[in-house]
């Protein structure tokens, strides 16, 4: 307070004197006509003093109205200035243990707070999580009185951050103690997001993988690296005026563009049921893998992002692989089933009584001759359903009578693992449309899976349920799980969870394939939830079988087309 007085006295110290003087200007004029020069008129005297006094007085108000109004003109500037700042800039201000005394309008439109959010706590609210490190820098620095200008990310009340341009200017006292401080930022997210996007652009731009950007409202294109400028035919100046509506990557029966086709395929991204989706497509005659992001910002629309590779070299290498594997399986059949068939013959005694040794390795050679013909067999199968060789005869079946029988059918394995099957929902009359033998295989590798997996003494709980225009099938174990990372490829071919208890069960890895293969090619969907050290769940729909279903063949060259 004292300081502030002397300050004023010291910027005032000539009104002061001059408020003091004037009063004496009269009397010491008219002392000296008297008493100097020796004017005894007095009338001349009081009318010379009234009339010095007069212009003193005139001089001294010029003055004030002077520096009042150059105060004025001040004010006007500095209120205009401050506006301007408050315009263009977000403002604080917060006193020496960092309570928050001042905020301005800009800073709570940018960040959503209100002044009852801020004002009395501490400025860490709005600062962004692990900037622990720079705020005691700062600290230390306005402490010292000195200033402060750096990139500071604040955190809205949504808690989404923008990043500020910021300065920070200490306020101290006469003793060089820090009483407050005011910080004038400018927002800068906008320009920070365009320049990550220009360097990820940059980067992507060489890429051999075609990418396209596309707005996801109106599927216009926001941008395509050189490998799609290319493939297209396009420039950096045409694009931006196209549409995936003139790139044929979902092209209908009729030839045009079909979007419903397009949302179909992309609403678990739009639903955010997926992070990404990957299909097939054959574009400008030629297969692609299509992988598509929605990806949305915190600024702007959001958009998404398309990686297309062509690949042409993978299907020919696999149709090679395939046919090799194809050949060596229908060669190794007959010799298979030769070794097979007489290791039973000498297994069941035919060629005299066997020692107990022999007796163990030939069971030994027994069950790996059995498991190479299931190897064999399951190979067939596959390479039957790619070459589009495997005919389905679709009719209506009885789901609760084929469940039942594959129950049957897999109780002695189930009795081996001391594990119980239990069914729910088998009631009589649901009709599914399907072929029987193949959907009685689908439930053979499904509940063998189960039981396997299942601890000893656990139980696999099979649920039949009726529904609109489906039937769901569901068998679950409550045995080990399915490791996270094994859950995208456990459909793949000669695929199996990479976990060591897994693994020791044994298997082909094609059994799944299969089964996803047999149940989409009737019209049907699978999949599967799991929990690690919980258990398994698979189900799958299939089409419900109505009163006038008739006898349906899916041939071998529909398939193929498929």
């Amino acid at each position: 307070m004292g300081q502030v007085k002397s300050t004023w006295i010291r910027k005032n110290l000539s009104f002061i004197i001059a408020l003091l003087f004037v009063p004496m200007i009269g009397p010491v004029i008219a002392v000296i006509m008297y008493k100097v020069v020796g004017v005894t008129d007095l009338l001349l005297i009081i009318t010379t003093a009234t009339s010095v006094t007069m212009i003193f007085v005139l001089g001294f108000l010029s003055r004030i109205y002077d520096h009042s109004k150059s105060n004025n003109a001040i004010k006007n500037e500095t209120a205009q200035q401050t506006e301007a700042l408050n315009n263009h800039s977000l403002v604080t201000k917060t006193d020496s243990n960092s309570r928050i005394t001042y905020v301005n309008e800009k800073f709570l439109e940018a960040t959503g707070y209100t002044r009852k959010d801020l004002i009395g706590k501490s400025s860490r609210i709005y600062w962004a999580d692990g900037a622990d490190a720079l705020l005691h820098e700062l600290r230390n620095r306005l402490k010292a009185g000195n200033k402060w200008f750096g990139e500071v990310p604040i955190k809205t009340k949504s808690g989404k951050i923008i990043y500020t341009r910021t300065t920070y200017v200490p306020q101290t006292d006469r003793h060089g103690k820090l009483v407050s401080s005011i910080a004038i930022r400018t927002d800068i997210t906008e320009s920070k997001v365009a320049t990550g996007d220009k360097n990820t652009r940059r980067a992507l731009h060489i890429l051999r993988d075609e990418i396209y950007m596309f707005e996801a409202g109106t599927l216009r294109f926001t941008y395509l690296n050189q490998t799609a400028m290319e493939r297209c035919g396009w420039d950096e100046n045409t694009y931006p005026q196209k549409s995936l509506f003139e790139r044929d990557m979902e092209i209908g029966e009729n030839g045009a563009y079909d979007i419903k086709a397009f949302y179909n395929r992309a609403r678990p991204l739009i639903n955010g049921e997926t992070e990404e989706i990957t299909h097939e497509l054959t574009i400008d005659n030629r297969p692609s893998e299509v992988k598509m992001q929605l990806v949305r910002p915190e600024i702007g629309k959001p958009y998404f992002m398309t990686i297309v590779r062509d690949i042409s070299d993978r299907h020919a290498f696999n149709k090679t692989k395939d046919d090799f594997i194809s050949t060596v399986s229908h060669e190794l059949r007959t010799p298979v089933t030769s070794i097979k068939g007489a290791l039973g013959l000498i297994l069941s005694g035919a060629f005299g009584e066997l020692s107990e040794k022999a007796q163990r390795m030939l069971d030994i050679a027994y069950r790996n001759a059995d498991r190479l013909g299931l190897i064999i067999n399951d190979i067939l199968d596959l390479e039957k359903i790619a070459a589009g060789r495997m005919e389905f005869h679709l009719d209506a079946v009885d789901m609760a009578e084929l469940i039942e029988d594959a129950i049957v059918e897999n109780k002695p394995y189930s009795e081996r693992y001391n594990v119980s099957m239990v069914a729910n929902g088998l009631n009589d009359g649901v009709m599914c449309l399907c072929d029987k033998d193949r959907i009685f295989q689908v439930m053979n590798n499904l509940l063998s899976n189960a039981v396997k997996f299942s601890h000893k003494g656990g139980e696999v709980i099979i649920r039949l349920e009726e529904k609109a225009d489906t039937i769901y099938v569901s068998i679950e174990d409550f045995g080990a799980g399915i490791p996270r990372e094994a859950k995208a490829t456990i459909f793949d071919r000669f695929t199996q969870a990479d976990s060591s208890d897994r693994r020791a069960k044994g298997g082909t890895g094609l059994g799944l394939s299969i089964v996803k293969t047999l149940i989409e090619q009737q019209d049907g969907k699978i999949d599967f939830t799991s929990q690690w050290g919980k258990g398994t769940k698979f189900f799958f729909e299939l089409p419900k079988a109505h009163d006038d279903t008739t006898t349906q063949t899916i041939e071998p060259d529909s398939i193929a087309a498929e």
